[in-house]
């Protein structure tokens, strides 16, 4: 232990509530007398804690350091795959360590008896966001992962976990060949929370050089396919009607107004024509996926939805691929939207319509949101998202 250890911050309260009653306190502690239900260590960057990962069994701490994505270049994917063979050979690089003294077996019993084996697990809880809560890398007796698990913690946290279990269930059941699903493993519920148990997909190190910035469009309209519906107008669509749910639950009258007329607009717009219909994964990210061996993994379902106008996961993925990291405003969300579409967003075109069906689809999830714990982290883009909206439909 390398200092004072701080262990007061959202993380170690977060990863006491898995063993109730426990309580974290730094490695080296005097015995009380109560059981070590867990031993980590403290992962930290910039000086915050971003992960506790377990030093036993030998190499979980290693291979909890292996985390890709299409997110990671090239050098820091090499970079994790260094420190994970460092600190699977050497253990005592970790230095920050605690230990989960006391209170119940909690959820790792739990997750030990969903997979008929012994399990230990990494906590992460990520940034302060509105769908914040643990997600947990599993690991088995002899370090190799097992998997991944999501807990709900609030009410929106809880719905998301209950969407993906559903959701891997569906698309578990179709078979693709650019894409490559996790395995649902288990659902089930602890201490009156859902709990949802996946296959790991492990990527080997992107090669150097490629566009993570491009969206995967073959493996995208894959997808869509696989749950293709008769086209439909939009007025006509269940979609729509549901959108239209979203906008009158919301609390502030002024942003209820915006989006309606927006939304009214739209519809002129669209006019009787028949739209494509199908499905998206909803939160296709360069960090929810990776390419390994011409194929597309991708993981967290929890926003999976059918029955939506064809197109979207393009237009989510760049959107999200070249705003990440700067400023989210109207010209750079217009520009990453034609960026998605390739073409230029006439007024009336196909892409415009795309581009416009994207923007309600997210700003009535990006403002349903700002209504429940955490929506503050949420509030600016669906502020930015809504004026998008509202100039691409004023043009």
């Amino acid at each position: 232990m390398t200092g004072v250890l701080d262990t007061s911050g959202d993380l170690v309260a977060t990863a006491a509530e898995l063993w109730p009653g426990s309580d974290v306190v730094p490695a080296g502690t005097p015995a009380d007398g109560r059981p070590v239900r867990a031993r980590y260590a403290l992962l930290n960057r910039g000086g915050a804690p971003i992960a506790l990962v377990p030093v036993e069994p030998g190499g979980a701490a290693g291979a909890a350091l292996r985390r890709i994505s299409s997110a990671s270049s090239w050098w820091s994917a090499t970079a994790r795959s260094v420190a994970s063979t460092a600190v699977s050979t050497v253990p005592a690089l970790l230095r920050d360590r605690v230990e989960v003294r006391g209170g119940e077996p909690g959820l790792a019993a739990h997750l030990s008896m969903l997979l008929g084996r012994p399990v230990t697990f990494s906590v992460t809880i990520g940034t302060a966001r509105v769908n914040r809560k643990p997600v947990l890398q599993l690991f088995d007796a002899d370090g190799s992962c097992c998997g991944f698990a999501k807990v709900g913690w609030t009410p929106s946290t809880c719905a998301d976990v209950v969407a993906e279990g559903e959701a891997l269930d569906r698309v578990g059941a179709e078979s693709f060949e650019q894409l490559v699903v996790p395995r649902l493993l288990a659902r089930s519920t602890w201490e009156d929370r859902p709990v949802v148990v996946a296959e790991a997909l492990e990527p080997r190190v992107p090669r150097p050089g490629r566009r993570a910035w491009v969206p995967p469009v073959a493996a995208m309209d894959e997808l869509c396919s696989r749950f293709l519906t008769a086209p439909q107008a939009l007025e006509d669509s269940p979609w729509w009607s549901r959108q239209w749910q979203v906008a009158g639950t919301l609390g502030d009258a002024v942003t209820r107004g915006r989006l309606g007329r927006a939304m009214e607009e739209l519809a002129a717009l669209a006019g009787d024509r028949l739209l494509p219909w199908g499905a998206w994964h909803g939160d296709w990210t360069p960090w929810n996926m990776a390419v390994d061996r011409g194929r597309v993994l991708l993981w967290d379902w929890e926003r999976f939805e059918t029955g939506v106008p064809a197109g979207l996961d393009p237009l989510h993925y760049s959107v999200n691929a070249i705003t990440t990291g700067g400023a989210v405003t109207p010209d750079t969300i217009c520009g990453a939207l034609a960026t998605g579409t390739g073409a230029e967003l006439r007024p009336g075109s196909h892409a415009h319509l795309r581009a416009a069906l994207y923007l309600v689809a997210v700003v009535c999830r990006y403002l349903r949101l700002t209504d429940v714990a955490g929506g503050e982290h949420i509030a600016p883009r669906a502020a930015q998202t809504l004026l998008a909206l509202e100039r691409l439909v004023a043009a």
